[in-house]
């Protein structure tokens, strides 16, 4: 591979240059040498590359570990969350009634402002899942941190998971004026969607930042969309990123309709195959994850985005137990409302951490593995492991820069991919670059007065979006139909699969 002319070194105490591989893959006292075209050239001795580039410029220094930019893998670029917006978090099943009539902000600045807080973590690429992407890949564009698309769809289901078996428990009223308002032409959105698809795959997909197909889940599209979904995925060689089981209530309704488990009606539409990454995951069973490991599926895991929404806990050793990939996925719900990859990393390790009893024995959650998850596994889930989530030769220049000499003193014996999962802040990051260029430097983004922005972004809210009254009126109707409605259904403790987790038990009557 010819390289352009070195532009800039960026050097550290350490180089992680390969998560995946642990102490292995540390460079003590190195550098990344990045050509002017954005690609890294070589990853060796600090020294050595001075010596060998006496021209380039030079980013970084003593105390600094430079890493692989984070990847989240799965967000639908918010930069003010629905909790700042006046909406706390619940059951997904009675807060979706809550989210049409939430005002949001200008899209475009909502973006830019949700691509700041990734970027102030270390965050290199954002994953952003949604049906009308032009401006939030405007406000992306705009800041210059790296994107990849899901253009979602739902055709089926939009008010609970079944509206049909619903629909027969309401009053005749009701009935009829949640039909006039609710139940969709199936078929007229299938076709919508593909179209629409088309042209956004067409306007931005790339190798730099592809666009992928992004049904909601099993539960909210029908057969028939998710068949076609796998055939134009085969077709275009893109990737399908699903929404999946994420409740206990979702993984029922597709027993109820489909008569079967959802890893087997999903391998039934042929959706299922190395190309598609399944978000949540929470409540799969044992037999479920032997399928979906079995045909090279992967997932993204949503720690503190299950926590806020009552879902549960992944079951990560067991996908770690069958070789799957995982990423790490912030989907706008961080343990501290925000978009802080740093802190969604140690969240992850916490949860991981069970009361086994067997002395000496490590955890199964690694801080390396979940290292690897925020770089590698989510460069995998998004088709782009060639281009970023390393720091090697012909590879993007994506990283970030940690200051490891925060604190008053830590033991030299400590190894530093431990320090920075278990103790890294957002405000130890102190460089970050996206192909070569630097867009966060000492802890500021370059460039861009953040508090203007953010005032602009604010008085963008007004009446900006939110249902008219007679629909938001309706839901209201609806809210108590629709918890009754769910009441007698299975859930863990009443048959329904057996929890990995002891917190994910059913807590009536606890």
């Amino acid at each position: 591979m010819q390289h352009r002319r070195v532009q800039t070194i960026v050097r550290g105490r350490w180089i992680v240059a390969d998560p995946s591989l642990g102490e292995d893959g540390i460079i003590e006292n190195g550098a990344v040498a990045v050509d002017d075209g954005g690609s890294i050239v070589e990853v060796a001795d600090a020294t050595v590359l001075r010596d060998r580039y006496p021209y380039a410029d030079v980013e970084g220094g003593d105390g600094l570990a430079v890493v692989p930019g984070f990847i989240d893998a799965h967000s639908h670029g918010m930069g003010l969350s629905y909790f700042d917006l006046g909406l706390g978090y619940d059951h997904l099943e009675s807060w979706n009634l809550d989210i049409p009539g939430v005002h949001r902000p200008d899209a475009y600045l909502d973006a830019i402002w949700c691509g700041i807080k990734h970027l102030l973590s270390g965050c290199t690429t954002i994953h952003h899942m949604g049906d009308s992407p032009d401006e939030q890949v405007r406000g992306y564009r705009r800041l210059g941190i790296r994107w990849a698309l899901s253009v979602t769809v739902k055709n089926l289901n939009l008010l609970t998971l079944d509206d049909a078996a619903f629909a027969r428990t309401l009053p005749g009223d009701l009935r009829r004026r949640m039909k006039t308002q609710l139940v969709p032409d199936a078929r007229a959105l299938e076709a919508d969607y593909f179209t629409r698809f088309r042209a956004v795959f067409e306007k931005y997909h790339a190798e730099h930042h592809p666009v992928m197909f992004g049904p909601m889940g099993p539960q909210w599209c029908t057969r028939d969309l998710l068949e076609g979904i796998a055939r134009e995925a085969e077709t275009l060689g893109t990737r399908i990123h699903m929404h999946a089981i994420q409740t206990p209530y979702q993984r029922e309704s597709v027993r109820r309709a489909r008569g079967t488990s959802p890893a087997r009606y999903l391998e039934e539409t042929g959706v299922l195959g190395p190309n598609l990454t399944l978000g949540h995951g929470v409540w799969f069973d044992e037999e479920d994850w032997d399928i979906l490991a079995g045909a090279g599926v992967s997932v993204t895991h949503h720690a503190s985005c299950n926590l806020q929404m009552r879902n549960g806990i992944l079951p990560l050793p067991v996908l770690m137990s069958r070789g799957m990939t995982v990423a790490i996925g912030i989907d706008g719900k961080g343990i501290n409302d925000d978009e802080d990859m740093m802190q969604e990393m140690r969240m992850v390790e916490k949860l991981h951490r069970p009361a086994d009893f067997t002395f000496d024995a490590p955890p199964v959650v690694s801080p390396e593995r979940i290292l690897e998850m925020a770089t590698i596994g989510g460069a995998r889930t998004l088709g782009i492991d060639h281009l970023v989530g390393t720091l090697e030769p012909g590879k993007r220049a994506d990283l970030c820069t940690i200051d490891m000499d925060r604190g008053p003193w830590v033991h030299p014996g400590m190894p530093v991919i431990d320090r920075i999962v278990m103790q890294g802040k957002s405000m130890d990051v102190d460089a970050v670059m996206v192909d070569g260029r630097v867009l966060v430097r000492g802890g500021c983004v370059v460039g861009l007065d953040e508090a203007a922005l953010l005032k602009e972004l604010v008085a963008s809210i007004g009446d900006r979006g939110g249902s008219d009254p007679e629909y938001l009126a309706l839901l209201r109707e609806l809210r108590p139909h629709v918890g009754r409605f769910y009441e007698n259904w299975p859930l863990p403790g009443d048959g329904g699969v057996r929890p990995y987790y002891y917190m994910n038990r059913r807590a009536r009557g606890v």
